[in-house]
């Protein structure tokens, strides 16, 4: 079962299959008026991801909170906290690593367009300078 009461919008969606690349966004960042900048939301879009009893066995349809926390989540890694939190999820090896039999070195993950409908996720190989599709899923 998916169902996850008494925890939050953010865990329940970071623990989505395909999520696993995402860092956890603090609530200081989120809250911070100066990180919402130009990103158009809606007070109940931002109390959802807030929420921290949010209940995912109820009918769930996104609205723009999926949408809104990757747009965040952008600006978040671009910090010295996110560039942080991204180096240590690469470190551990919670990315893939090269799909190339001969390199097989850690890769990052990386979104090959600013457009939100087209942002599949690549991995980007330092070693071999090349990306390619994510193989885990």
């Amino acid at each position: 079962s998916c169902r996850q009461n008494n925890s939050s919008w953010i865990s329940w969606f970071l623990g989505i299959k395909g999520h696993e690349y995402l860092c956890r966004v603090p609530i200081d960042y989120i809250q911070e008026t100066f990180n919402q900048m130009g990103l158009e939301y809606f007070t109940e879009t931002l109390q959802v991801i807030l929420n921290p009893g949010f209940d995912s066995s109820l009918d769930w349809v996104f609205g723009d909170e999926e949408k809104w926390y990757g747009m965040i989540h952008a600006r978040y890694i671009m910090s010295e906290r996110g560039l942080d939190n991204m180096h240590q999820k690469y470190e551990r090896g919670d990315f893939e690593v090269c799909p190339k039999l001969s390199c097989r070195q850690k890769a990052l993950p990386v979104g090959p367009s600013d457009v939100w409908v087209k942002s599949n996720v690549k991995f980007f190989c330092p070693h071999c300078n090349d990306t390619h599709p994510h193989q885990r899923h």
